[in-house]
């Protein structure tokens, strides 16, 4: 399997597939919509936006009337901006490559957290038993995708980090 990520120079390269590109494009909608109009008892606003204060409801909505609509505009801004990478990635062999300069990668690395954590807070990841779930379980899809975001964000870490590759992250 070709990696997606790889030192180049100064930059990391990420090349993806078409599919994955198509992938992302769709996750991108999916949570920009969710972000867009946000349920505060919806399961994703509370994996994205866990209590500030937790041990003090109180204290916890008077911070997050203070900064939530910063961090919403902020999560919206990086969602947005990775799509914009991916769209200047030039496409060959059934593949997008674009070379992520600068705060990219980090950028990318937030972005494909924040669409794993989504994916698994909508299907309610944490009381799943991953052992239970076959191909026919309509968690299936989203579980898969899930792994799949995470071995992309293992491999920008090791690039970004490599002790914390040798440390067995």
């Amino acid at each position: 399997m070709t990696p997606s990520f790889r030192r180049h120079g100064h930059a990391v390269r990420m090349e993806l597939d078409d599919g994955e590109v198509a992938l992302l494009r769709g996750l991108h909608e999916e949570l920009r919509r969710w972000l867009a109009d946000p349920d505060p008892a919806d399961p994703v606003m509370a994996r994205l936006f866990p209590p500030c204060a937790p041990e003090d409801d109180l204290v916890d909505a008077e911070v997050r009337a203070l900064i939530f609509e910063d961090l919403l505009a902020e999560r919206i801004e990086a969602l947005d901006a990775l799509m914009d990478i991916v769209d200047r990635g030039r496409s060959r062999g059934g593949r997008v490559r674009v070379d992520l300069v600068d705060d990219e990668p980090s950028l990318v690395l937030g972005v494909l957290n924040d669409i794993r954590l989504a994916l698994g807070a909508r299907v309610g990841i944490s009381e799943l038993d991953r052992n239970d779930v076959d191909e026919d379980h309509p968690a299936a899809w989203a579980i898969m995708v899930m792994d799949h975001l995470a071995y992309l964000q293992e491999q920008l870490i090791r690039i970004l980090d490599p002790s914390a590759a040798s440390e067995g992250y």
